[in-house]
């Protein structure tokens, strides 16, 4: 009676225990564009990034929003376009981390970042969430739609996160947002030191 008791326990522990990572397998079945337009969304590492990145740019003011976007979409493409030549065994993540981390960090100061900086910063996390959503295992037009629609959801994402960024005028919705990038730098910093434990053992 007692091992019956236990079943339940022990199924929830296994399905606890860490598992090989799979960023695309993950969204195998749902088709190519569905699977470009989810990652972003269901890759931890890149939304992290993309949302810091929304947040920064907002914050910094319309002009950054201006440039910001069209920095991050530019490289984005570029990114997904020439990111097949890149080692896949590259530790990608960790870089989206620590982008999301200093990112999220200015966000809190409540300070505005140059337009030269958040531009620089806009263009890392474009090309580096480009490379960790290259498409793969597909056909050439399947890879071509996946990446249209994650260039779709990737711009779409940091657009609405400007915006709310930059039409937080009263002090709460600028507290809010200053909130949401702790949240975001806190989440940041654990998968950061996931990574860097993980990569150490």
């Amino acid at each position: 009676m007692k091992s019956h008791r236990l079943i339940l326990p022990a199924a929830v522990l296994l399905e606890l225990v860490p598992q090989a990572a799979q960023a695309h397998g993950a969204l195998e079945g749902v088709g190519d564009f569905y699977a470009g337009l989810l990652h972003p969304f269901v890759a931890p590492a890149e939304a992290l990034a993309i949302v810091a990145t929304g947040l920064l740019m907002g914050r910094s003011g319309l002009a950054a929003c201006r440039y910001g976007i069209v920095a991050f979409g530019s490289a984005l493409a570029a990114g997904l376009a020439f990111g097949s030549m890149i080692d896949p065994g590259s530790d990608r993540t960790t870089l989206l981390a620590l982008l999301a981390s200093i990112m999220a960090a200015v966000v809190i100061t409540g300070l505005r970042a140059p337009l030269w900086i958040g531009a620089t910063l806009a263009v890392l996390a474009g090309v580096v969430v480009g490379i960790d959503a290259t498409p793969s295992r597909t056909t050439p037009s399947g890879i071509l739609l996946t990446g249209l629609a994650t260039l779709l959801a990737g711009t779409a994402l940091i657009t609405m996160a400007a915006g709310l960024a930059l039409r937080a005028a009263q002090h709460w919705q600028r507290v809010a947002v200053q909130v949401a990038g702790s949240w975001i730098a806190a989440s940041a910093i654990l998968l950061l030191a996931y990574q860097l434990v993980g990569f150490h053992r």
